[in-house]
């Protein structure tokens, strides 16, 4: 009886040993944030912000309204913005995809950038490419109202057209070297000649 018992033993902690793990799953973090319904209405509630692909932020986002005690996910077929902790979304179809884009830079040129699972020297890594877009493009810059994507490694010669208008804004950037913080504070000092300032009048 011994004999079999220690058989069994000996099997089910082989069984044990060969099942594979799981890996572990982070419980669901929420901070207060907001989407922009399809019709235009403002929705107030908790955004997930540790989903388990960070690339999900692109394409959905989980979402409590309310006393909700499980997190509704939530695509373009809802919501045509969303944001949190100072970070802001908007929906585009690009090319034919559906996708989130998030907002880095907001004034008469707004830059964008979209991150997807790709490979770096042939190993998994997040990428990101990033758009434009010159909301007062007149003439034959009237395309670029449109949000366009901006080359990584060509980004300057890219820039240049939405950049035209303050020219030693566009002269700083590095010709050879991306660098996204760079670029960001460039635009937003490009956008800073542009600022509509509200004027009063005296009654």
């Amino acid at each position: 009886m011994k004999k079999y018992l220690s058989l069994f033993l000996l099997c089910a902690s082989m069984l044990m040993v060969a099942q594979p793990k799981k890996a572990p799953k982070m419980a669901p973090v929420f901070t207060p944030g907001y989407y922009v319904s399809n019709k235009g209405d403002t929705v107030r509630g908790q955004v997930q912000v540790n989903p388990d692909d960070a690339t999900e932020f692109y394409k959905k986002f989980g979402f409590k309204a309310g006393n909700a005690a499980k997190p509704a996910f939530i695509d373009s077929k809802k919501a045509k913005a969303y944001g949190f902790d100072g970070r802001h979304f908007v929906f585009v179809n690009y090319d034919g995809e559906d996708i989130y884009l998030e907002r880095l830079a907001q004034g008469r040129v707004n830059f964008f950038e979209y991150k997807f699972n790709g490979s770096v020297n042939g190993y998994p890594a997040v990428e990101s490419s990033y758009y434009a877009q010159d909301t007062r493009g007149e003439g034959k810059y009237m395309s670029l109202r449109e949000i366009k994507k901006i080359s990584n490694r060509f980004y300057k010669k890219d820039l240049e057209n939405y950049l035209r208008d303050q020219s030693m804004v566009w002269n700083d950037l590095d010709k050879y070297t991306f660098n996204r913080e760079k670029v960001i504070s460039a635009i937003n000092e490009f956008n800073k000649f542009y600022v509509v300032v509200p004027t009063t009048e005296e009654e």
